[in-house]
């Protein structure tokens, strides 16, 4: 800025008059500029710290649904598997990798139509929902199994998703009231 206030004052006639008035416009955007780059300096810091966190969280939560004995699975709203935690893959005897992008509904022994329907009430409910399934794993016997839904949903409460819970018929479970489920949340960061 210095070098450029000696040349305009070095300019002859209108410049010279000018000078100041465009030097000052200028010091002034350079100001806003540089509180705008150290606001957005702050706000990098702010986010890669919030990004630490949920990557912390995130992965506590897959070791913990990873520990936990019940199939768990997670889906679209249309029912195709997006992840499966080891015991939902030893429950329908085929890879957790084998099982991302299949439809639940393969496993089903009977009332897949049924389900099927099903899937996009099940999306919109505000509770979780509980069902009896009777699974034909791969290459095994049909089971009955226990089944927990819950709806997954986005930041605008818009449906995204399912969460199943499944619990083999004779293992111990731990049942939620309907409503204690549906208010669980997660803390705040």
């Amino acid at each position: 800025l210095s070098s450029l206030e000696r040349r305009l004052q070095q300019a002859p006639g209108d410049a010279s008059r000018v000078a100041p008035e465009c030097l000052r416009e200028l010091e002034m955007a350079v100001a806003r500029l540089d509180a705008v780059h150290e606001n957005l300096r702050q706000r990098d810091a702010e986010v890669r710290q919030l990004r630490g966190v949920i990557d912390s969280v995130e992965q506590r939560l897959s070791a913990l649904v990873t520990m936990v004995d019940c199939g768990y699975l997670l889906t679209d709203v249309s029912g195709v598997i997006q992840e499966a935690n080891p015991a939902a893959a030893r429950l329908l005897n085929i890879s957790r990798k084998s099982l991302a992008g299949r439809p639940f509904v393969l496993f089903i022994a009977s009332g897949r139509v049924e389900l099927m329907a099903r899937l996009s009430l099940l999306a919109e409910a505000g509770t979780p929902t509980d069902l009896d399934l009777r699974l034909r794993p791969r290459e095994r016997q049909m089971l009955s199994v226990r089944t927990r839904i819950c709806p997954v949903r986005d930041g605008s409460a818009k449906p995204i998703g399912l969460q199943w819970l499944l619990t083999p018929e004779g293992t111990a479970t731990i049942p939620l009231e309907s409503d204690e489920a549906a208010t669980l949340e997660w803390p705040s960061v």
